[in-house]
Parts: C-alpha cells; sequence; structure tokens
C-alpha cells in the first residue's frame, strides 16, 4: 500500500511537472512570436516601397552619299570620317529604353532638337546658336515595366552646313568650330509622387561637325546609362504616429525571452529522478566502464562493515587507492544500481537510485524554500 501511494505522489508530481513545461513553453512562444509580428508591423507601416528600373540609351546612324564617281553609295568610311561635300543625309536612329522591375503608373514625354553652333577655335565663346524641334512628343500615360521610345530621323546636311557657312561668310569669322548637335530628351514622372524618373533629361547627342572638309561624327559622353528606384507605396504611418507599436513589440518580446529563460532553467532544475539517474547512470558507464564488473547478484552486506559512500567519483577515489574493482549491481524494476568495493572485510558502497535522487531534489527546493 505504502508503495502505490508513492507511486502516485510521483505521478501526481510528474503530471504537475508536465502541465508547468506546457504553460511555460507555450507562453513564451507566443509572447515572443507575438512580439515579433508587432514590432514586424511598426516597421511596415511606416517604410516605404520602391521599384527598381534601368534605362539606357542608344544612337546609331547612317550616311547617305551623293551621287559621285568615287565612293559607292554602301562604302563604310574608316572611323567615320566623311568629305563633308559628299554627304546628302544622315539617317539618324535614337533609341531609348526604361524597364521597371514592376508596373507602376507614369508618365512620359520627349523630344528631339536640333542645334546648331558657332564657336570660337577653343570652344570657350558660343557666337551664334540657334534650335531647332525635331520631334515633340506629347505627355502619355502608361503602366507598362517596359517604355522604349524609337524615333528615325533624317537630317538634310546641306541645309545646315549651308545655314552656317552663310554666317561664317558674312561677318568674316576665321578659325570657329561649327556643328550640329541632336539632342534627345526623356522626361519621365512618376504619377504616384510626382517626381521624375530618369535623372538627366537629355538621355542622348551626337554631334556632326558643320565644314566643307572632312567630317568626324560623334556621340556625345551623355548617351545614359542609369538605375535606381522610384517609390511606389509610401509607409502609411509616420515613424512618431507608430512609436508605440515598437515599444509594446519590444516589452512583450522581453518577457517572452524571459520566460524563455524561465521555461529552460526550469526543465533543467525539474529533469525527472528518473532522467536523471539515467544519464548519470549512462555517463558513469560511458567515462569508467574498464573499472567497472556487473554482477548479477547483490553483495549480502550482512558479511562486512559497511561504509556508504557519498558519490561515484569517492567511488573511483577509493578503487585507485585499495586496487580492488568496483561491483555493480542493477535493481531494474526500481531504477536502483548499487556499486561497492570489497576490501579487508569492509564494503564500500555508493548507491545510485531515482528514489534517492528524488530525496535529493527535494531537500535542495526546500533549502531554497527557506532562503
Amino acid at each position: 500500500m505504502e508503495k502505490n501511494s508513492q507511486e502516485k505522489k510521483i505521478l501526481r508530481h510528474q503530471r504537475k511537472r508536465r502541465n508547468n513545461k506546457i504553460k511555460l513553453g507555450l507562453s513564451s512562444i507566443i509572447l515572443i512570436v507575438l512580439g515579433a509580428l508587432i514590432i514586424l508591423s511598426y516597421f511596415k507601416t511606416n517604410t516605404n516601397e520602391y521599384n527598381k528600373y534601368t534605362e539606357n540609351a542608344n544612337v546609331n546612324y547612317d550616311v547617305e552619299l551623293k551621287q559621285n564617281d568615287y565612293y559607292p553609295e554602301d562604302y563604310e568610311f574608316e572611323n567615320n570620317t566623311l568629305i563633308a561635300t559628299l554627304i546628302n543625309n544622315l539617317n539618324i536612329n535614337f533609341n531609348y529604353n526604361l524597364k521597371l522591375e514592376e508596373k507602376q503608373e507614369y508618365t512620359y514625354s520627349y523630344k528631339i532638337t536640333a542645334k546648331t553652333k558657332v564657336q570660337s577655335e577653343d570652344d570657350s565663346t558660343t557666337i551664334y546658336e540657334t534650335t531647332d524641334e525635331l520631334v515633340n512628343k506629347e505627355e502619355q500615360t502608361s503602366n507598362s515595366e517596359n517604355l522604349n521610345i524609337i524615333e528615325n530621323i533624317k537630317i538634310n546636311y546641306d541645309e545646315y552646313n549651308d545655314k552656317i557657312s552663310k554666317f561664317v561668310k558674312l561677318y568674316s569669322l576665321n578659325e570657329t568650330n561649327n556643328m550640329l548637335e541632336l539632342n534627345m530628351e526623356v522626361k519621365i514622372i512618376n504619377k504616384y509622387d510626382g517626381t521624375q524618373i530618369n535623372k538627366e533629361k537629355n538621355v542622348m547627342t551626337l554631334t556632326i561637325p558643320l565644314t566643307t572638309k572632312t567630317v568626324n561624327i560623334s556621340i556625345g559622353q551623355n548617351v545614359i546609362q542609369d538605375e535606381g528606384q522610384i517609390l511606389s507605396k509610401k509607409g502609411e504611418y509616420s515613424q512618431e504616429d507608430v512609436k508605440y507599436l515598437l515599444v509594446i513589440g519590444i516589452i512583450i518580446e522581453l518577457i517572452g525571452i524571459l520566460i524563455f529563460i524561465k521555461f529552460i532553467k526550469y526543465l533543467f532544475e525539474t529533469r525527472s529522478a528518473e532522467t536523471m539517474y539515467d544519464q548519470q547512470l549512462k555517463m558513469i558507464l560511458f567515462n569508467y566502464k574498464n573499472f567497472i564488473q556487473q554482477t548479477n547478484n547483490k553483495v549480502n552486506e550482512n558479511d562486512y562493515k559497511v561504509i556508504q559512500i557519498n558519490t561515484f567519483n569517492e567511488m573511483i577515489g577509493l578503487r585507485d587507492t585499495i586496487q580492488s574493482p568496483i561491483l555493480m549491481y542493477t535493481v531494474e524494476n526500481e531504477r536502483k544500481t548499487y556499486f561497492t568495493i570489497i576490501k579487508d572485510g569492509l564494503l564500500y558502497k555508493y548507491i545510485l537510485g531515482s528514489n534517492e535522487i528524488r530525496e535529493e531534489l527535494r531537500k535542495i527546493a526546500a533549502q531554497k524554500k527557506k532562503k
């Protein structure tokens, strides 16, 4: 009866410990997850969302020659150097591309201008300048991920060259640099916040010298190649408006972490006596199996003077001193193991058992309560 009562008491304690573990474990996990979600919501509500983009431009040209006895129509001039008086037309291809990572509404417009300039020889002073608008595309709306603008322009070279030649002759200008600049300007506006998407409005330039001699056509340095990001969604609130979420989230997170630490500590402190017995026995056999001899029968203590040993380490010390083997006998159904050393009529005994461990744990718990 006493044994059954003891077993019921043990089971009752085990159930209580298990319930406490579940409560501590679940509450800590719930609070940690809740705190993390609140902190995440703080950053999400005041974080702006952006849409990445890349843009690039490309300008190409080919030359139509006047009829002549020296060069065929498809002749390719080395290093783009041409004889000016042989040029009939220049066919210019402007190609601009903007690629968004995601669809977003924007407006775009563009124009292509032809600027004729007369400058001093060192390009420090502009003597004459005039601009003609060749293409002017009014503002349009789009939400395509890919904006591709292609324009083909035919330039009558003689028309611009003659215009500048007359000006230079009229005012007897010598040693000047005369040129035709073809510029493409693109303006793309983010409809969400009204800002300009492309950082540089002038996306490409083609420079053509105006002369009666040889011509070297060059593409300007500002042919755009760029990337960036544009605002696609503004945070719902300012940081100040939702600062309380961060504070609450951190507090809940800290409480959850403290409870989790308490949970880990409780797991360690309330390990069942049976579990501790199994762990300690396993550790003893792992570390000292060469010093231990297992027996099938318990030593009859009545034949010896019994000396109780408190720890297994003391048993190891004795074994080294008196050079006698450690005998081990295990009572499986009671979770109890006897370790003994016999020498000169003395029986040194150390007991490792779940009941002994349980009693020791109770003593420790009682001492903590007194403190």
